[in-house]
C-alpha cells in the first residue's frame, strides 16, 4: 500500500486546542521549547547524512524523485524527554552553500542557525495528523517504547538567500500539548 501523508494550511478549527498555537506559530519552535521546558532544553542528534528523501519532501522542494539530500534528524528535549522529532531536509546546491554551518552543528538547534539569520524566509506551514502507517510517523517513534494512536506534524520550506531545504517537525506525547 503507498500512504501518503495529508499535508494540508493548518485550519485552526480542525487541530487540536492544546496544540494549535504550536502547529500555527512562525517563529522558533527552539525558542517557544526553551520557554516551556521545566528541565532544560537541548538537542540530540540522531543522525546526519546524505540519504533517499520522502516522495513528498522531494516535490515540495522541487527535486528529482529519488535524488540524494542531505538529512539531519534530532529530538528535541526537555531534561532526557523528547518532545518533537525534527527531520531536516537539505538539497545538494543548499548543502553546499551552508556546508560549514551543517557540519558544525552538531547537537545545537538548527532553529538557532536559521532564526539568526537577516536573509531567512519561510515557506508556508503544513499540518498532517501522523498515522502509524505514514514514514515520517515511523521515524518519529522508532526510538519510542509506547507508540501513540496518532501523531501531530507541522512541515515548512526555510529559504536563506534563496537556498531552500525543508523542516519537518513531529510533536512526541507530551503534557505540553495534552487536552
Amino acid at each position: 500500500m503507498n500512504f501518503r501523508t495529508h499535508w494540508q494550511p493548518p485550519l485552526v478549527q480542525s487541530l487540536p486546542p492544546a496544540l494549535r498555537g504550536w502547529l500555527t506559530d512562525n517563529g522558533s519552535l527552539t525558542r517557544q521549547l526553551t520557554r516551556a521546558c521545566e528541565q532544560g532544553f537541548s538537542v540530540k542528534l540522531l543522525q546526519s547524512g546524505w540519504q533517499r528523501p520522502l516522495a513528498d519532501e522531494s516535490l515540495l522542494l522541487g527535486q528529482p524523485l529519488g535524488q540524494r539530500m542531505f538529512c539531519r534528524e534530532v529530538y528535541l528535549l526537555d531534561g532526557d524527554k523528547a518532545e518533537v522529532y525534527a527531520r531536516t531536509m537539505v538539497p545538494k546546491r543548499t548543502y553546499q552553500a551552508m556546508q560549514a554551518r551543517f557540519e558544525t552543528l552538531g547537537n545545537r538547534s538548527l532553529g538557532q542557525m536559521l532564526f539568526n539569520d537577516p536573509s531567512l524566509q519561510r515557506g508556508e506551514i503544513e499540518v498532517a495528523c501522523l498515522q502509524p502507517q505514514d514514514s515520517l510517523f515511523k521515524m518519529a517513534t522508532r526510538h519510542l517504547t509506547q507508540l501513540p494512536d496518532a501523531l501531530w506534524a507541522r512541515r515548512s520550506c526555510f529559504y536563506l538567500d534563496d537556498k531552500g531545504m525543508l523542516v519537518n517537525e513531529i510533536f512526541l506525547p507530551s503534557a505540553k500539548w495534552s487536552d
